[in-house]
């Protein structure tokens, strides 16, 4: 069944991929076609206005300046085509040097100069040639000559050709013959000139002047248009010396270019048109009358006054109005441009870009055959005027024309056949290449202007096929998870061994290259796994019922997933840490589980966390020399997830090598009710807006590290480990750091420079809080660490922006603005329910807010005085009756809205914030089909607001000093004996370990371990009130004193006793000693960074405890004096505007119709009652909405060239099953190959 649906799946792909290819293909030609007519339909009617304005006689009328006045209107829409992908290359260097600092810096001068005259040049070439030589020519003869912008670039790519290049003499005679093609463009009209004329009314003074003008113009703006292109040609290796020094400039003018091109942009703009005004000058001055009587003032008013006729264009009904021609031309250019990029990064370079790029000119030309026997007859009158060549009379020169035309077209396809080869539209080529395309030759400029570099990547695939086995270690931390989640977390580790076994066995028989080959470990890191048991006098750790569970829930969990009769039993170690116990499953992965006892070694998740670390990183693989292919899949005790999802993320760390870590979309799950209903909501509002928003500006935040892929070269850097290792010493560094210690993480990888990433194409599902009380306490944890890290972050914005290259201010400021927000969204909200209630109940806005305000007074006092239980219950009562409230108003705003009961409709700014709110969530989810339900918890997630938004945030800063877990927490109560023991045990361990490099406490082995040599280890009485503790030999190396004197002979061990454990007694026989190396790594480890000190020292727990409180006052007070301002300004702008409104409304006389033009009155001068501030505030969160909502935009369109590049066409690239030459193995190969089994 699971076959059935994914091929299913890829077939509707496969279909999806063509279709979408077709209408790119159609699309990319159409838009190019209607793009090059455009532009040749604005040159015709210049000519046209030229010709006509020619034709009225030697003296200067209204009919001659009408002339003059259209064919400057034209000239303007010309200009504005031109100016139109200029504007959106400052924009675009704009933003790169606002996003990235490292950009923004200058060069040498002399680079400078270079791309500068460049540059210019080109901007002259194409006034010179659009403005003047074009509207001399027919229009087929000037799309002939589009084929001739490519002399320099012929030049270039013949001197730049190495002596040790392949088929170098080929090579440079195709360049050669390209060369003098192109130069046979720029001379052609000298040589067809003397047995025809190219141009009408010959017997014309100017037509006699124009013509010695295209004598000079046409060669010169041909090769000036040339030298824009110069970059895809030069090479900083060619043996030519000019074109070295020029290569030179083009590698550092890299890192250079957006800042450059800001202000090329706009100096090529003042080029083009002054250019463009001079050229017209000029052509007006060869009119006969013109230079004896007319003025430049006159021809100045003409060039205004065109500008306003093309203003004024825009009213007309016509399409073929300058200003529609405009529009258009500029819309299929811009149509062009996404569509080729769009082509070439699903895929398909070939088919959907490089075949509509060399089409356009030869499908125009046809189209022009076409019109000439009167198809169109619309656009026939404009688009063939002065097309007097092929008559009757021309016919040898219309077929030597026609040659050169198509040898032109040649060398145009041998100079750019690098289009062909599948190029690299990386991120960064993006960002480096801010030179976008030419408006007047879209097809030639896109040929041309992007650094197209060969790349691995095989068409379709999407990714270039690397045979790198990638390593992949899933890190799991566990504590108290329930019997249903341990058999998720199994079921999911169990697909990525039989994932990985597949993917290796099908790499080992068969001749297939697998991008998503790896080998993968799975290892869990139970926190406080051991409990005390006492049996025949010998009181010893046990493992506790979680890790019993744990175990009974495998045994049937790998039968179920596996199909596996009998299962291998776990080898199990003694560790310095507690114990190991390793399975091998089925799929020939390992699966460790170590098991921490907090005698031994710190506890909870920031520990284990550094454990696996380091010893996967520092001593699994120490000897790995390619850590950029290593990763670590950090995941919770409670995932559901597919590999799919694993090989997302990969695919995305091994495309954008600066990602430290990356997260994915986290889906919760539980049982129904209203808090999981509320949690989908509001995950998925947060991954479909403010994590794609964070990617796109720079850098997520905060990865969960529920299901988060880590590379394992960051993880390298001492200084972020040595802080993250940092033992918490001040009530701030708590809340930072063991209270969100995924967040710590992340924050010291964006502070050193690295970036962390977020993929929506990878999900995963997570078990989430299902009680009021659970989630109230979870939440507390993240609201505290969301805001010590965003201040963190902010205060070390200077050394962020220095060390981080995606980071800029824009970043800074975007997340300063988020933090303002959420931490005046109570005051918000409080205002809020202080007006609507004071609408809905009619009641006046001072009891109003009296009433509230003594709500909101009784919840901060007890929660100052009252226990956690009697805070929730307070907090459940309140959420129940502000959610009461909210149903109430929304109920009166519908009925206002439908105008029923005599209620009128009002408009207000909340209203319409709420409104353009509502539909940007709705909005979203209609971008996210698959997980558009969520929307249906709407309603819930508008009545618990309140609760969420204000409350949880009073309930967090006030229980500031609380840093316990406060889900799933241990309910264990120890006795004074085992306490003392404990206490004593790790104040001995400590002891010893700060006295010896060679630690041997901890590593204990109890008298009933055996080792794997067969040997058991002995031990000596203990007497009374004495704890030994045992070397791997068996000598004493420490006794404890026991304070309890009333204890009889009890022998007392801090080691695992296997004797005693319910579930493993019987796997003694399956026991084995660490090795000495890897022992000695555990013991310096555990003295080093993981000595439990903190749970021992009461010192240490009181001066945290004084800080918290101390924290928690400071940090109250000012977010009550926060709120409180902000309350009070708020709430008295709305009642002065409210009071100025009853003020004017009782000056007027009293009439049967009073109530409808009160409301007609507040309706019409809404805007003006409200409050700056206001307007303010709520222009900014609007603001961040259309932030979120463009980068959810982008997200959706990356997602969905992620799905079409990962569809191959096979008949594209089909090859003989003879063949032995290596294929890419996709995905969907893993069908194929079960299909054969």
């Amino acid at each position: 069944m699971l076959i059935g649906r994914e091929k299913a799946k890829f077939c509707f792909k496969l279909c999806f991929k063509l279709i979408v290819c077709c209408v790119t293909f159609v699309e990319i030609l159409s838009a190019g076609i209607v793009s090059k007519g455009a532009i040749f339909f604005m040159i015709s009617s210049m000519s046209r206005e030229l010709t006509e304005q020619s034709s009225d006689g030697q003296h200067y009328g209204s009919d001659t300046y009408q002339h003059v006045e259209r064919f400057a209107c034209w000239m303007w829409s010309l200009f504005f085509s031109f100016a139109v992908p200029e504007l959106f290359s400052f924009l675009h260097s704009l933003h790169v040097c606002l996003f990235r600092w490292d950009y923004w810096k200058r060069r040498r001068f002399a680079d400078f100069m270079t791309v500068f005259l460049f540059e210019t040049a080109q901007a002259i070439g194409m006034a010179l040639l659009f403005g003047s030589v074009f509207a001399n020519l027919s229009v087929v003869h000037g799309i002939m000559i589009t084929n001739c912008f490519y002399l320099v670039p012929a030049l270039f790519s013949f001197l730049s050709r190495q002596r040790d290049e392949p088929k170098r003499v080929a090579k440079m005679t195709m360049d050669g013959f390209a060369f003098f093609a192109q130069l046979s463009g720029c001379l052609h009209l000298t040589f067809i000139r003397g047995t025809t004329t190219l141009l009408s009314n010959s017997d014309d003074f100017s037509f006699i002047q124009r013509q010695r003008m295209l004598d000079w113009t046409l060669p010169v703006s041909l090769v000036l248009i040339s030298l824009g292109w110069w970059e895809n040609y030069v090479d900083k290796d060619a043996p030519a010396g000019f074109v070295k020094v020029l290569g030179g400039i083009k590698e550092n003018m890299k890192k250079t270019r957006p800042f450059i091109q800001i202000f090329l942009s706009a100096w090529k703009l003042l080029v083009f048109l002054g250019t463009m005004l001079m050229l017209a000058d000029v052509m007006f001055m060869t009119q006969q009358g013109h230079a004896s009587g007319a003025g430049f003032d006159l021809f100045v008013s003409s060039i205004k006054n065109g500008f306003i006729q093309f203003g004024n264009s825009s009213t007309s009904l016509e399409w073929t109005s300058p200003f529609y021609v405009f529009v258009i031309q500029s819309s299929a250019s811009l149509i062009f441009y996404c569509l080729g990029i769009f082509a070439c990064k699903i895929g398909v370079q070939r088919s959907c870009f490089a075949l509509p790029v060399v089409l356009v000119t030869p499908s125009f030309i046809c189209m022009w055959a076409v019109m000439q026997f009167d198809l169109f007859n619309l656009c026939h009158d404009c688009l063939t005027i002065g097309t007097q060549y092929f008559t009757h009379d021309n016919n040898e020169m219309s077929i030597i024309l026609l040659s050169l035309t198509f040898v032109w077209f040649l060398s145009q396809i041998c100079i750019t056949l690098h289009i062909w080869k599948p190029c690299n539209t990386s991120n960064e080529m993006e960002t480096i290449d801010t030179k976008w395309y030419n408006s007047f030759v879209i097809d030639q400029s896109m040929s041309l202007s992007p650094p197209y570099k060969p790349s691995t990547v095989v068409e379709g695939t999407g990714g270039p096929a690397k045979n790198i086995i990638t390593r992949l270690f899933g890190v799991v931390t566990m504590w108290h998870e329930s019997t249903e989640e341990i058999q998720t977390i199994l079921k999911s580790i169990f697909l990525m061994d039989k994932d990985q076994c597949e993917r290796r066995v099908t790499s080992d028989y068969n001749t297939v290259i697998d991008p998503h080959l790896y080998h993968y470990e799975t290892h869990i890191f139970f926190d406080d796994a051991f409990e005390w048991n006492s049996k025949n006098g010998i009181t010893s750790r046990v493992v506790n019922q979680f890790v019993n569970d744990f175990i009974a829930t495998f045994d049937r969990a790998i039968v179920q997933w596996t199909n596996s009769s009998s299962t291998q039993p776990p080898t199990i170690s003694p560790t310095p840490y507690g114990g190991c116990m390793v399975w091998i499953l089925p799929g020939n992965t390992k699966m460790a589980v170590h098991l921490k006892d907090k005698t031994k070694i710190r506890v909870k998740k920031r520990w284990s966390q550094l454990m696996y670390i380091d010893y996967l990183i520092r001593y699994e693989m120490a000897d790995c020399l390619d850590m950029a292919n290593v990763f670590l899949l950090s995941l919770d005790g409670d995932m559901d997830f597919q590999p799919k999802a694993v090989h997302t993320l990969v695919d995305l760390m091994n495309s954008q090598k600066d990602i430290g870590i990356v997260c994915n979309r986290s889906h919760p799950t539980g049982s129904a009710g209203a808090m999981v209903w509320y949690q989908m909501l509001e995950y998925a509002i947060g991954f479909w807006l403010l994590k794609p928003s964070e990617d796109l500006l720079g850098s997520v935040l905060g990865a969960a590290g529920c299901f988060s892929l880590i590379r394992g070269s960051v993880l390298l850097d001492e200084e972020v480990m040595n802080k993250f290792a940092a033992i918490s010493w001040k009530g701030r560094h708590m809340i930072q750091r063991d209270q969100g210690e995924d967040r710590w993480l992340c924050t010291l990888l964006i502070k050193r420079g690295y970036r962390v990433a977020y993929s929506a194409n990878s999900y995963a599902y997570t078990h989430c809080p299902e009680t009021f009380e659970e989630f109230y306490n979870q939440r507390r944890r993240w609201a505290l660490s969301l805001i010590a890290n965003t201040i963190d972050v902010l205060w070390n914005c200077r050394q962020i922006l220095k060390m981080n290259p995606t980071i800029s201010w824009l970043y800074i400021v975007f997340q300063a603005v988020l933090l303002t927000m959420g931490l005046l969204c109570p005051g918000s909200i409080f205002l809020a329910l202080v007006n609507t209630s004071a609408t809905a109940f009619h009641l006046n806005p001072w009891i109003s807010l009296g009433v509230h305000s003594v709500l909101i007074f009784i919840f901060i006092v007890i929660c100052f005085l009252a226990s956690t239980r009697v805070q929730l219950v307070m907090a459940k009562c309140l959420s129940a009756l502000y959610g009461l409230i909210l149903g109430i108003v929304v109920m009166n705003l519908v009925v206002s809205a439908t105008g029923n009961y005599g209620v009128g409709t009002s408009v207000s700014l909340h209203n319409l914030f709420f409104l353009f709110l509502v539909s940007c969530i709705f909005l979203a989810g209609c971008f996210h089909p698959s997980e558009s339900l969520c929307l249906l918890a709407g309603p819930i997630y508008l009545l618990l607001t309140p609760s969420m938004s204000m409350l949880l945030l009073f309930y967090a800063i006030i229980n500031m000093n609380i840093v316990s877990w406060g889900t799933r927490d241990s309910s264990e109560t120890a006795t004074p004996l085992k306490t003392e023991i404990i206490t004593k045990g790790m104040k001995n361990n400590f002891n010893i370990l700060k006295h010896h490099s060679e630690i041997i406490v901890g590593s204990v082995m109890d008298p009933q371990i055996l080792c794997d040599n067969g040997q058991t280890s002995t031990t000596t009485d203990c007497q009374p009130g004495q704890v030994r503790h045992y070397s791997q030999e068996g000598s004493v190396t420490s006794v404890l004193e026991i304070s309890d004197k009333n204890c009889c002979r009890t022998e007392v061990s801090l080691n695992w006793n296997l004797e005693t454990d319910e579930k493993l007694s019987k796997q003694i026989r399956n026991v084995k000693c660490l090795s000495d190396e890897e022992n000695s790594y555990w013991n310096n480890l555990i003295a080093q960074k993981l000595f439990p000190i903190a749970d021992s020292s009461q010192e240490h727990k009181e001066r945290i405890s004084i800080d918290l409180i101390r924290l928690r006052n400071l940090s109250f007070t000012f977010f009550i004096l926060f709120n409180s301002l902000f309350v009070a300004l708020m709430f008295g702008m709305h009642v002065n505007s409210n009071a100025l409104v009853s003020q004017e409304l009782n000056n007027i006389n009293n009439s049967s119709d009073s109530n409808t033009f009160e409301l007609a009155k507040r309706n019409e001068g809404w805007l003006q009652q409200t409050n700056p501030v206001q307007i303010i505030l709520v222009s900014l969160a609007g603001l961040m909405l259309v932030i979120q909502l463009i980068a959810l935009l982008i997200s959706r369109m990356n997602n969905l060239i992620r799905i079409l590049s990962s569809v191959q066409f096979s008949f594209f690239c089909w090859s003989p099953a003879s063949t032995k030459k290596p294929i890419v193995l996709t995905h969907f190969n893993s069908i194929n190959n079960q299909k054969k089994k």
